[in-house]
């Protein structure tokens, strides 16, 4: 439905030419069509006059507007068409100024062809549409989620998957018990939900790029690490020794898996990511609770990507500690005696 606010006015003949100039009457109002597209449910402006150039010429200004609310607000606020053409009143035929306010009507047949016209475009776009649309969310849910869980640590993945599956329930539920739900609701929950997974995946990429920078292996000349000693491989710093491996996803000690480690105070273990994934290594305390890196004894750097070596310098009091890889918690994990 159309509203209409249609402006009829005469001009005589010989101030047809006056009207026409760059600040006259006709020009000002079709300067004023940059104006009404800036106003809200605006469609169109149209200018037409008689093509009589002798006697009076009728000019008929008609703005349409899609809701009779953007009409009213149009009439009720300057500048407007009426508030235009009643400055030059005095190049008008007397009297001749009516301004009038109309709604479009249209026939059944207008109606039908619409409708199916629409209905037709939903057939073509919404099978395509759909599809794809839901094809990218669950690329982008697969791919960042990857990438987070990689990048969360112990026990917060688990808490994260958890609070994703009730997420998930609490929605379709509450979608379950709103049948009539509009689309754009639907829409707006799944946008709000991509945005989070960007952020997500964004965040999680540049904890990666930053665990890199750190864990680069810097060598000097002649193959010797900063310091001028060779690693040993072994603990304590000999030669000939035995490699804690890290793979997808086990640790490896000496042939053994879930391995009991022995070594003595001060001792430095060398490490070595043989797998793709990320991994570390985590002593627990002496209560058994895994704490911050910062506190406990770690492997240097904290995370380890496939193909990097690491160190892990023991300093810890005699006694048995368990440790894990703070990315698989569950499949990873062995024994440190300390001596």
């Amino acid at each position: 439905m159309e509203y209409i606010q249609t402006i009829l006015f005469q001009i005589p003949a010989m101030r047809l030419e006056t009207a026409s100039q760059g600040d006259g009457l006709l020009a000002e109002l079709d300067a004023h069509r940059a104006h009404l597209r800036s106003q809200p449910g605006f469609r169109d402006l149209r200018i037409t006059r008689s093509i009589n150039n002798e006697g009076n010429v009728l000019v008929l200004v008609e703005s349409r507007w899609g809701d009779d609310n953007s009409l009213v607000r149009y009439e009720t606020s300057e500048p407007n068409a009426a508030s235009i053409v009643r400055k030059h009143e005095n190049i008008l035929v007397p009297g001749s100024l009516q301004v009038l306010d109309m709604e479009a009507l249209r026939t059944e047949s207008s109606f039908k062809a619409v409708e199916q016209s629409e209905h037709a475009t939903a057939r073509m776009v919404l099978p395509v549409a759909i599809p794809l649309a839901g094809l990218a969310f669950l690329l982008l849910a697969i791919y960042g989620l990857s990438r987070i869980y990689l990048e969360i640590r112990g026990d917060n993945a688990t808490g994260l998957a958890a609070g994703i599956t009730i997420g998930i329930l609490i929605f379709a539920f509450y979608v379950a018990m709103n049948p009539r739900l509009k689309g754009w609701q639907i829409a707006g929950f799944m946008g709000v939900l991509a945005l989070v997974l960007v952020g997500g995946t964004i965040w999680a990429i540049a904890e990666e790029d930053s665990a890199e920078g750190e864990g680069a292996h810097v060598e000097e000349p002649g193959g010797e690490e900063p310091g001028g000693e060779e690693p040993s491989g072994e603990p304590g710093g000999g030669s000939g020794g035995v490699v804690l491996d890290m793979g997808d996803n086990f640790f490896e000690y000496d042939g053994e898996r879930e391995p009991t480690v022995t070594v003595t105070n001060g001792d430095i273990v060398p490490v070595m990511n043989i797998g793709a994934a990320i991994h570390n290594v985590h002593v627990a305390n002496a209560d058994g609770d895994y704490g911050d890196c910062g506190d406990d004894v770690c492997t240097d750097p904290e995370t380890v990507r496939g193909g990097q070596e690491s160190t892990m310098t023991v300093d810890l009091d005699p006694g048995e500690y368990k440790f894990q890889c703070d990315f698989h918690p569950v499949e990873m994990k062995g024994t440190l005696v300390v001596e």
